[in-house]
């Protein structure tokens, strides 16, 4: 009892003392202040690692060399099946495992032992997602319009879907799922820990300080859908902040990367022919 006080003790010492440090001199601690500077900090080096860790080539190569290696181990065994199963998506299990630990792990830790704070507070409650589900529906039916038309231009087609090649129905599903999946965590990032996170201190202007990173990540895609973002990302986080769900821009957002990556295929003729 006695380390296990003696650590928690410490605990609230360290923090006072972060919130000691961040505190504009003269002014009295505020733990809103606290929690919107460790967000946007702990957020940036998220974003850092995923940039230089994640998305290279090495940590890729890595993972799918394991799937590939537990595969040919065990083909007949429940993990050698799924791994096998898993082996030609090997870079976007890696990508999909990277985005998971970076978008939903670090900030749900962070948020759970040095926030002290219940995850629902960060949006992901899915009450004001079911309330607002009519609006949901109607912002989606133009942008899936758009969607249409954007598949027919090169830059598109240059870039769309991520997965070029699905092998079967079953390698598709496969990979939309795991293609959803990282949508959830890029919302609960950007949309939840982000802008919930530093609501209390910054207000509205919280979507604003979680627009410019979310539409940073966007530079490596064409110019439209950079600026495409720009206008998603600021139309999902003051949806998010007015209902305070993230479960609202997580169906668009995934609607409208499933519809792209399918308008992608039916324009280069997949579902005529490889998808048979």
């Amino acid at each position: 009892m006695g380390d296990k006080g003696t650590g928690g003790s410490r605990g609230k010492g360290l923090r006072r003392l972060l919130e000691d440090w961040i505190t504009v001199p003269g002014e009295r601690a505020d733990p809103s202040f606290f929690r919107a500077g460790l967000v946007m900090a702990l957020g940036t080096l998220c974003l850092t690692l995923l940039h230089f860790v994640v998305l290279s080539g090495e940590y890729q190569g890595l993972v799918a060399d394991a799937l590939a290696d537990r595969c040919a181990s065990d083909p007949e065994g429940v993990s050698g099946a799924v791994a096998c199963a898993l082996a030609p998506l090997g870079r976007q299990v890696a990508w999909t495992l990277g985005c998971w630990a970076l978008y939903v792990i670090v900030p749900a830790l962070a948020i759970r032992f040095v926030l002290r704070r219940p995850l629902v507070d960060f949006g992901l409650s899915p009450r004001g997602f079911l309330r607002h589900l009519p609006v949901y529906l109607v912002l989606a039916i133009p942008v899936l319009g758009l969607v249409w038309w954007v598949s027919h231009s090169p830059a598109f087609l240059a870039t769309y879907p991520f997965y070029r090649n699905p092998e079967g129905w079953l390698d598709l599903a496969l990979w939309e799922g795991l293609y959803l999946s990282q949508f959830f965590a890029l919302e609960f990032f950007f949309r939840g820990f982000w802008v919930h996170g530093t609501k209390d201190r910054m207000g509205i202007l919280s979507v604003f300080a979680m627009l410019a990173p979310y539409v940073m990540i966007h530079f490596t895609k064409p110019f439209r859908e950079a600026l495409g973002a720009l206008v998603a990302g600021l139309v999902l986080g003051v949806l998010s902040l007015r209902t305070r769900s993230i479960w609202g821009g997580f169906f668009i957002h995934g609607l409208v990367a499933v519809s792209m990556d399918l308008a992608a295929l039916w324009q280069r003729g997949w579902f005529f022919g490889a998808g048979t």
